[in-house]
This record gives C-alpha cells, sequence and structure tokens, in this order.
C-alpha cells in the first residue's frame, strides 16, 4: 500500500494540492484503518503528503521558493561534508567509498530494477560521505533540507544522461578525497548537488500547472512508469538522509 501510493504521487496520479482521504484508502485496498493510518503517515514523514484535517491528508505541493532554498541548504551542508571528509576519513572509508562509485556498471534506462539501484547507490554514496565527515548532527540537518521525497523526485526529474554525469560526478568527488583534497571535493560536491535543479524546477512547474480535481480518485497502481525515456517501477523503500528508515506507526514530530 505504501509503494504504491508513493508510486501514485512520484507517477502524478495524485496531484499537488489534492485530498487522500484515509476512508478511501481503506476501501481500494480493503485494509484497516491502522494500516492505512501507517502508511499515510511515513508519506507525511517521507515529504509527500501533508496532514489535512481529521483522516484526510493532501498531495505535498512544492513551490520554487521552497525547492531553490533547500537546494541552496542543501549544497552547503554536502559541500562541507565533502570537504571534511577530504580531511578526516580513514584509508578503510576511503577505500569504501572508491568501491562504491566503482561499482555501478551499466544502467538499462527501461529496466526499473536498474534505476532503482541507481537511486539506492546514489544514497548510499552520499550516506558514506556524511559519515567520513565525522560532523555530529550533520546527517540530522541535511534529513531537514532534503526529504526522501525530493531525494526520489531528483531521480524521476533527470533524464538518462543526467544519471550518467551524476556517477562520473560521484568519482571524481571520491578521487578528490582519496587524493585529500578538500577544496576540490567542496567544489565538486557543489556542482553535484545543483546538476539536478533545473530538472526538479521544471518538474513542480509542470505537475502546477495540471488540472486536479480537489479529491483524488484512490486506485491500484500499474507496475511501471516510462518518464523521460527511462521505466521506473515502485520501489522498495529507502532510509532517510541520516540513514534511518522511517519506521511505520511511528509518532510525526
Amino acid at each position: 500500500m505504501f509503494l504504491e501510493l508513493r508510486f501514485g504521487v512520484l507517477a502524478a496520479h495524485y496531484l499537488p494540492g489534492q485530498i487522500i482521504s484515509k476512508d478511501q484508502v481503506c476501501e481500494v485496498y480493503d485494509c484497516r484503518p491502522v494500516m492505512a493510518a501507517d502508511a499515510l503517515g511515513a508519506l507525511v514523514a517521507e515529504g509527500y503528503l501533508s496532514r489535512h484535517g481529521r483522516g484526510e491528508f493532501t498531495v505535498r505541493t512544492w513551490t520554487r521558493a521552497e525547492i531553490t532554498d533547500l537546494y541552496d541548504m542543501r549544497a552547503s551542508l554536502e559541500a562541507i561534508a565533502a570537504a571534511r571528509a577530504a580531511e578526516r576519513a580513514s584509508e578503510a572509508q576511503i577505500s569504501w567509498l572508491q568501491s562504491l562509485v566503482g561499482n555501478a556498471g551499466d544502467v538499462s534506462a527501461t529496466d526499473p530494477d536498474d534505476l532503482e539501484r541507481v537511486t539506492l547507490s546514489n544514497l548510499a554514496f552520499h550516506l558514506e560521505v556524511r559519515k567520513m565527515a565525522r560532523i555530529p548532527r550533520l546527517a540530522e540537518m541535511i534529513c531537514l533540507v532534503l526529504p526522501n521525497a525530493l531525494h526520489r523526485l531528483i531521480v524521476w526529474s533527470q533524464h538518462g544522461e543526467d544519471g550518467e554525469h551524476s556517477a562520473r560526478t560521484h568519482r571524481k568527488i571520491a578521487a578528490a578525497i582519496a587524493e585529500r583534497s578538500s577544496s576540490m571535493a567542496r567544489l565538486l560536491m557543489r556542482e553535484d548537488v545543483y546538476s539536478s535543479r533545473e530538472a526538479v524546477l521544471a518538474a513542480i512547474d509542470g505537475l502546477v500547472a495540471r488540472d486536479a480535481a480537489p479529491v483524488a480518485k484512490i486506485r491500484r497502481m500499474d507496475q511501471t512508469i516510462a518518464i523521460n525515456g527511462r521505466t521506473f517501477g515502485q520501489g522498495t523503500r529507502e532510509p532517510a538522509a541520516d540513514g534511518r528508515t522511517i519506521a511505520f506507526g511511528a509518532p510525526l514530530s
């Protein structure tokens, strides 16, 4: 249920601002209210939905100003992480990071499993750099500017060549860290973060421009969808930017 609802948001079956009714979710998925509440609550925590009264939720609406601010804050934090990683990482950590970027392999744009692997590999790379930086609470701060929903939106908004560019940049960042070049690692990380911004802004502009009924019609989802020449599936759950996976039923702050 969680994966299908998330897929519906990412695939724009459910549009920004539309109301998602818990009762309708229960009906379509033939589940108890507590199960629907857990899935919808996790989608709120990961940034896909917002709360809208008792038993109702809305698809989160991103604005250009919000996305721009989040990118600026994330670029600063990730750049600091890369610079500190170059200064503080152990040789074992550097070796592990290089193995991460060296094991990317070929990616088929029409294989949803390949694209999911790329999504998780991208997350793993950034998680490792943050660990290598050895800055207390850095990952928590990045969580505030990079919710799971934005990370997935970045991947879904890009074209195949964008993913290839990101993979090359990750290899350069790993090399800069291995060479203990904090200035180059910082510069390359900022480039990597900002490289997806225009695609994401274009994607949210397109979503906002679409006409949408006030209340979304909940339905079972197809397994895949083709966007920008790439085929995406429902995927799996992934950890947040601090490496922790939000548990179903966890209370929201």
